[in-house]
């Protein structure tokens, strides 16, 4: 960093990736395998989930009813995947299909009461998990990464829409 002089900005020079390692999509991507494993070793021995499975039941716990298709999109998981998911889910019981009220031929999905009763053992755990993580973090920095992430994803949507035959805004 350069100290500024008198009335100078600070100006912040950021080191230039010399390889993949040391790209942000690339250590972005690590961040969330370390936290998407950690979750999933430990919701594997609770609750017998796999990090899909985790994800779809605490979407719908705050978001259902949803329409597969919603929930896949919403899950980063491609269709077909998470149809397998739900029907796994489905056969524990802790997942619920309706037929739409406005379409009859759509399906939205709940949790059961089973589901909400998994949910609310679950998501305690992971809030504590998550804070664990944050705990080396000061509250300021802390609010300085929600900013950022939120900027990042704002950003990276745009570049989406602007690519040519490209995902939209997933």
């Amino acid at each position: 960093m350069i100290k500024p002089i008198g009335n100078q900005k600070t100006i912040i020079i950021m080191k230039q990736p010399e390889n993949i390692k040391e790209l942000f999509s690339y250590r972005l991507n690590r961040l969330a395998f370390l936290s998407s494993t950690l979750a999933e070793s430990i919701n594997q021995d609770l609750f017998g989930l796999d990090k899909q499975s985790w994800r779809f039941i605490g979407l719908l716990a705050a978001f259902a009813p949803m329409s597969l298709k919603t929930l896949a999109k919403e899950a980063n998981i491609d269709k077909s995947r998470a149809s397998k998911a739900v029907a796994s889910l489905s056969e524990r019981g802790l997942i619920q299909r309706k037929n739409s009220d406005r379409d009859g031929r759509s399906i939205q999905l709940s949790l059961s009461e089973e589901g909400e009763k998994l949910y609310a053992s679950a998501f305690p755990i992971a809030l504590r998990r998550n804070n664990e993580i944050l705990d080396v973090l000061t509250p300021q920095e802390k609010e300085m990464f929600d900013t950022i992430v939120d900027k990042l994803i704002f950003r990276t949507k745009i570049l989406m829409d602007l690519q040519p035959g490209g995902k939209k805004g997933a």
